[in-house]
């Protein structure tokens, strides 16, 4: 749990002055919300883990607020979070719930069809390069 504040205390602290960096910082915030949220549940902590979780909405939900979105450029925003939230939900989760980082499930979709797909390691330098694709496109496209 200690960890936990130490990671909310980095991200409350981040210089946010631009505009570009927002987006991935946003949403990748949303992500380790929902991931810390979802592994709070999982382990039986309910009470934070709904709070984590209803963190990780409420950060997208305010995101008109915080950044201003460019409709010509809509779809660099869903391709930002969908390849984020590959790079850092399952690390995330596995680490909240005290599992190895590499380590896939058997229960969701996502988990039977990773676990069919995946080399020892778990994927990690697919997750390196969808965490690089996701931080870096809003960075390089958006104004």
């Amino acid at each position: 749990m200690k960890n936990v504040l130490y990671i909310l205390f980095f991200l409350l602290t981040l210089n946010l002055s631009a505009q570009k960096w927002k987006v991935p910082v946003i949403y990748g915030t949303s992500v380790v919300f929902n991931a810390i949220g979802d592994g709070l549940n999982d382990s039986g902590h309910k009470d934070i883990g709904h709070c984590f979780n209803a963190a990780s909405i409420g950060v997208v939900v305010m995101s008109p607020f915080i950044f201003n979105y460019q409709k010509d450029k809509w779809y660099i925003y869903p391709l930002s979070y969908m390849f984020l939230r590959i790079a850092l939900f399952d690390w995330t989760y596995n680490w909240t719930r005290g599992l190895p980082y590499n380590y896939i499930g058997g229960t969701s979709i996502w988990d039977k069809g990773m676990k069919k797909l995946a080399p020892p390691d778990g994927f990690a330098l697919g997750r390196l390069v969808s965490f690089t694709v996701g931080f870096s496109l809003p960075i390089n496209f958006l104004k």
